[in-house]
């Protein structure tokens, strides 16, 4: 082989290398817990079912906290919006621990008219929360009290922290007067973070959380989680829906946090329905 051909044959192979190099740089990390999901075939079905540029999903391996999957672009993942009654799940945490509430207790009905037909009636804790009773968790605010919360939402790490407006709403958005806002990103977090027993709350109050979340079971796979639907601006021209919790199935633990926001968002349980769908699509979530 002549010395020119040599040459040539170690630039070709050098050229290789680099390339190697470069495609190995670009490589997605593999992150402990996401081993065997195939995230990037979620992009068009959420495209298809309830995506857009309001549209956010954040998912994280609850063991790390890492995020191993994210729709939507960093400003909608970030935008800061009312938890609505996502919020159910910190004011429950901060209930128990605050000993004002007891899962066994139980709210007794006042008689009242209420605009949800379902909230006619007596209800502890887990029934008040599968029911999304709004007045239920408005009793508890009032004995919760302004200045708790803001110590208890700064400690948790809970979105803005600040529980302007009505102490009974401040969790509800704008048009209910409500201050209290957090993005996607920060929910899924937050869940995360309590599924990983990593709040500054007792373990006592994690446990009942965690048990009244639990939405669905199909074998040996469980859904948890909380819906959310209210008002983003102060005139109900646009409004937020979510739906936050945590999925286990096939060796996986992962948190999410999915909001939509719009003039002609999807309210909370259409959100749930749809994000089932999908990760049933992508094999995380079984078929009913």
């Amino acid at each position: 082989m002549t010395q020119t051909a040599i040459l040539s044959r170690r630039l070709r192979l050098g050229q290789i290398a680099v390339v190697a190099l470069i495609l190995a740089s670009c490589a997605p990390a593999k992150v402990p817990g996401a081993k065997g999901i195939d995230f990037a075939a979620l992009n068009p079905i959420i495209d298809q079912g309830f995506g857009g540029q309001g549209t956010c999903v954040s998912i994280r391996e609850v063991k790390t906290g890492a995020e191993v999957y994210a729709y939507g672009s960093n400003a909608v993942c970030m935008r800061q919006l009312p938890p609505c009654s996502s919020f159910k799940i910190a004011n429950a945490l901060i209930g128990l621990d605050a000993g004002l509430i007891t899962p066994s207790a139980v709210v007794v009905w006042d008689g009242k008219p209420q605009p949800v037909k379902a909230w006619e009636t007596d209800a502890d804790l887990a029934k008040a929360f599968k029911l999304s009773m709004v007045p239920w968790f408005q009793k508890l605010a009032r004995s919760v009290g302004h200045d708790v919360y803001a110590k208890q939402l700064k400690a948790l790490d809970y979105g803005s922290a600040d529980p302007a407006g009505p102490v009974d709403q401040f969790w509800l958005g704008p048009q209910a007067g409500g201050g209290l806002t957090i993005s996607t990103r920060q929910q899924s977090a937050f869940i995360a973070r309590l599924y990983n027993s990593q709040l500054p709350v007792k373990a006592s109050s994690t446990e009942v959380v965690e048990q009244i979340m639990v939405d669905e079971r199909r074998g040996d796979a469980t859904m948890s989680g909380k819906t959310g639907t209210c008002s983003s601006l102060a005139d109900g021209s646009r409004s937020v829906g979510w739906w936050v919790g945590r999925v286990q199935a096939k060796d996986q633990n992962l948190a999410f946090a999915v909001s939509m926001e719009g003039a002609s968002a999807l309210p909370g349980r259409e959100l749930q329905t749809r994000f089932k769908s999908a990760l049933t699509k992508i094999g995380v979530w079984p078929a009913a």
